[in-house]
């Protein structure tokens, strides 16, 4: 056999383990850092005013993504009104190995969340959802997209009412356009009778825009707390603009802003206030 013969035999072959080879240990490498960073960060402050902590975690996905699953896991933040406190039973973080910064998250079995609203009234759910998936785009400012999508959640709220939920979505991203964050929600067949909105939102989505977004920067790179960036909006004069809204639900029908509605909007908006 000519050598230029062996060398397109073996040649491919020798790329492809070369490839392997790369790939294995740049997983390794990665892994191994990610799994370094998150202990470190485990019971102190991911981001400042932020504290996340669990049980355990264990990193799988080998060879082309990062698959870390979180047991007990426990967010503390800091907000306006007082602490948002989230603790999920189960959380797993998917990511690839290689590419831009986009995680999936996904939730599982009990969830609890409780918080304080713009009139400083404490509240608390303890739900278990059919579905809990989020998804995070980040660049080299920080994040620039998050999105969040509940489907099929039945529990009970702090007064022990049981309540049921369709599906509740969340979505915020940095405006392309403008210095702005637009944000928007929805919810479909919630049945809780402490809504805003009565004992039966059949559907709702609302889109608003939170002027001078420029003022969370620092927050969304990971290198400010939310009361800070408040404080900067604040400072900068910033405003929530509510935009095309479609509401339908046993108090209320409506689809276009009224003053009666905004006392109602600022609960789907307590963090800004």
């Amino acid at each position: 056999m000519k050598y230029s013969s062996r060398f397109w035999l073996y040649a491919p072959l020798a790329m492809f383990l070369g490839l392997a080879a790369w790939a294995m240990i740049h997983w390794w490498s990665v892994a191994g850092a990610l799994d370094n960073k998150l202990k470190a960060m485990n019971g102190r402050q991911a981001i400042p005013g932020v504290t996340i902590s669990w049980t355990s975690q264990t990193i799988t996905g080998f060879p082309f993504s990062l698959d870390v699953m979180f047991s007990n896991l426990l967010v503390n933040a800091e907000a306006p009104r007082g602490p948002l406190i989230w603790h999920s039973d189960r959380v797993a973080m998917h990511a690839l190995s290689y590419g831009r910064a986009q995680y999936i998250f996904e939730a599982a079995g009990p969830q609890t969340l409780a918080w304080s609203d713009a009139d400083n009234q404490r509240h608390q759910l303890s739900f278990l959802p059919a579905s809990l998936r989020a998804s995070s785009i980040a660049n080299a400012k920080g994040l620039t997209r998050f999105d969040l999508d509940m489907v099929g959640a039945s529990g009970k709220d702090s007064d022990g009412a049981a309540f049921t939920v369709g599906r509740v979505q969340f979505h915020m991203r940095r405006d392309p356009k403008s210095d702005a964050l637009d944000l928007m929600q929805s919810a479909v067949e919630v049945k809780d009778p402490a809504t805003p909105f009565g004992d039966h939102i059949r559907t709702l989505e609302v889109y608003s825009q939170v002027t001078q977004g420029s003022a969370f920067a620092q927050l969304l790179a990971g290198r400010a707390g939310w009361m800070d960036a408040i404080m900067a909006w604040r400072h900068q004069r910033g405003e929530i603009v509510n935009a095309p809204l479609h509401i339908q639900s046993s108090d209320v029908t409506a689809d276009k802003m009224d003053a009666a509605l905004v006392p109602r909007l600022r609960t789907l908006l307590f963090p800004f206030y």
